[in-house]
């Protein structure tokens, strides 16, 4: 076997059209080529990150696993302005949305989930099940965020699901109940807020000594702005469930963060949060023709300490 082997010609020109792909929203070469293959196949072999109960479960529901497909997307954030002029604490509006901070992290999971779906439909699939999305933020890198999604595509043996692929982040069995009781998945939807809460002046009086310091007392106006940042969030997902035509959202997961700001103002000390709110579900809607059959579960422990 060579120690050293050739340069290959054509590699700067591959890696020219990776990028343009990934520029243009898209998955590199190599990725379409192997999954477009793998469609030809015909399924004759699979992977999967389903369990060996939710695969069946799965493959009783009358779906057929084919690969694991994955999107990723790393994302750099642009400049926000911080809402921190003097008249803010005063007047009635405590929150406002970071829409630059907001816009990065939906795009970035838009994309990521995109080039999952690009990898199902090229592998043939109708779904993908289980897509489980994970996201970060980088000391070594101030202002970049990434967006992994992983999932198993599928192929439909029983229901005609149209043309476009659904994703869903069921479980296995989660999915496969739902589709015996009469309901399909129809996307996974998801919607992420940064928002800036002022803490007005009953916040900077409880907190600076003055007056009712030494009492317990709720800071209203911190509590408003999660709410506040809630709603941001909940309103883009429940629209794009709407978009689908879903009649309701499974599996709702919110995911919340702070970062506490001291503000100076006038010589007085002002708390701020900066909060972050990602929320992620699954939108269903009815089957026109449920499978009445109900869906059975057993769990059989198989450890010594079990018996």
């Amino acid at each position: 076997m060579p120690l050293f082997r050739r340069p290959d010609p054509d590699a700067a020109q591959r890696a020219e059209a990776g990028i343009a792909a990934i520029q243009a929203g898209g998955i590199p070469p190599a990725a379409t080529e192997r999954l477009s293959a793998l469609a030809k196949e015909g399924g004759r072999f699979f992977t999967s990150d389903l369990t060996t109960a939710e695969f069946l479960l799965v493959r009783q529901a009358g779906f057929r696993p084919i690969t694991q497909v994955m999107g990723s997307c790393f994302y750099s954030v642009g400049w926000q302005y911080m809402p921190m002029g003097s008249s803010w604490g005063y007047s009635g509006a405590g929150t406002v949305e970071l829409e630059v901070q907001s816009e990065a992290w939906n795009e970035a999971r838009r994309l990521a989930l995109g080039r999952l779906s690009q990898e199902a439909k090229l592998a043939g699939a109708d779904a993908v099940l289980g897509v489980e999305i994970t996201r970060g933020h980088y000391d070594w890198a101030k202002g970049l965020i990434e967006f992994v999604a992983v999932g198993t595509a599928v192929v439909s043996e029983s229901y005609d699901l149209g043309d476009e692929v659904f994703l869903s982040s069921l479980s296995g069995q989660q999915f496969a109940s739902l589709v015996r009781s009469g309901f399909m998945p129809v996307g996974i939807t998801a919607g992420s807020t940064v928002a800036y809460v002022v803490g007005g002046f009953q916040t900077m009086q409880a907190l600076s000594g003055y007056g009712s310091r030494w009492q317990n007392q709720e800071l209203t106006e911190l509590t408003r702005g999660i709410y506040a940042a809630r709603q941001f969030a909940m309103r883009r997902v429940e629209q794009q469930a709407r978009a689908l035509d879903a009649s309701g959202i499974v599996g709702v997961q919110i995911d919340q963060g702070q970062q506490a700001r001291e503000i100076d103002q006038q010589g007085y000390k002002r708390l701020d949060l900066i909060v972050t709110m990602h929320v992620i579900g699954t939108a269903i809607a009815p089957i026109d023709e449920p499978d009445e059959t109900p869906a059975t579960y057993i769990a059989l422990a198989l450890n010594e300490e079990s018996r």
